[in-house]
């Protein structure tokens, strides 16, 4: 028997400077370009690894404050949608974070990820973003972390989109799906390779209106929104989700993307403007294999026709769990 809920702090690290993903667009980089960026990458990994002392003092400073009462409190079950005009502030009326600082002994996920062929543009301001999905309920409490500063990243929208447990996503509940855990999307498009995407910051606003408009390269078949949504992080860098536990299709194992934006602007029908802001990290979550053994097996999961992929078959996780990174929530 599994639990119905499960509660992980999954920790994020933003970075002063990091590609944006534009869609649809990547491409083969040079040795010397992959050379260059991996030197970075392990910068950014000594940097840091060097904040760590900074989130344990911040912890205990925070200890006695944390409201015990809140651990295994379920959250409500209605999704929230807040709607703003043009900038986000935090309110009294969101969701308290089960954890309400960074914690030190969960992941530092690799900064440079490409956000793959099923992201969508304009998504809700939410934090509960599981609509009528079946599956194991998921409280996910997330920390952002700027390393230049060692110091939690306040007002920094997190956005997150997994597939459901039966292995679809919202906006392509008809695709044919199977991105191979070597970084191929469906029907041979390389959208979610480890070839990072061109461009930097980026500047421009996206169109206004409602959710939709494929990010990836994948053309969307429905206008469905479960299991995607943003929301701001609070002065202490956290915010939390409540989600299902991810299924899996053909070619990756259970995992969840992330994108993280600074000076973003909503729309006035509560929709995120995709990329309108600055892009600081573009990522993706796993969990352990001992976990999903114990979860995809059972109940709706087992239902899915896709292939089963495990954590050590998927190519992108190889990456992200490289040099030193630890790219599972816990």
């Amino acid at each position: 028997m599994i639990s119905k809920s499960l509660t992980i702090a999954a920790g994020l690290v933003a970075l002063a400077t990091v590609a944006s993903g534009h869609p649809g667009e990547s491409h083969t980089l040079p040795r010397a370009e992959l050379h260059r960026r991996q030197l970075e990458a392990n910068k950014r990994h000594i940097v840091a690894r060097n904040c760590a002392p900074q989130i344990a003092e911040f912890n205990a400073k925070r200890k006695a404050k944390r409201d015990l009462a809140k651990l295994g409190v379920e959250p409500m079950l209605n999704g929230r949608h807040f709607r703003r005009q043009e900038s986000v502030t935090s309110t009294a009326t969101a969701n308290s974070p089960t954890y309400t600082t960074i914690q030190n002994s969960t992941c530092v996920t690799t900064p440079e990820v490409t956000e793959g062929p099923y992201y969508v543009n304009n998504e809700l301001l939410r934090q509960d973003i599981r609509d009528d999905q079946e599956g194991v309920n998921l409280v996910l409490d997330i920390g952002v972390m700027d390393v230049t500063t060692c110091q939690p990243l306040d007002q920094a929208l997190v956005e997150i989109w997994h597939c459901n447990a039966t292995g679809h996503y919202s906006g392509f509940t008809s695709a044919n799906m199977g991105g191979g855990g070597n970084g191929t999307a469906p029907g041979g498009n390389s959208t979610e390779s480890m070839a990072l995407p061109t461009g930097t910051e980026s500047s421009s606003a996206a169109p206004t209106g409602a959710p939709g408009g494929g990010g990836g390269s994948t053309g969307m078949t429905d206008q469905l929104s479960f299991l995607r949504g943003g929301y701001a992080t609070n002065s202490e860098g956290m915010v939390e989700f409540s989600t299902v536990y991810p299924g899996f299709y053909t070619g990756r194992t259970v995992h969840i993307h992330t994108m993280v934006h600074t000076n973003y602007s909503v729309a006035t029908n509560g929709s995120i403007i995709s990329h309108a802001g600055s892009v600081r990290h573009i990522g993706q979550l796993f969990f352990d294999d001992t976990l999903n053994e114990k979860i995809v097996t059972q109940g709706v999961y087992a239902n899915t026709t896709e292939s089963r992929t495990y954590n050590d078959a998927d190519g992108i996780l190889d990456s992200e769990n490289a040099d030193g990174y630890n790219a599972y929530a816990s």
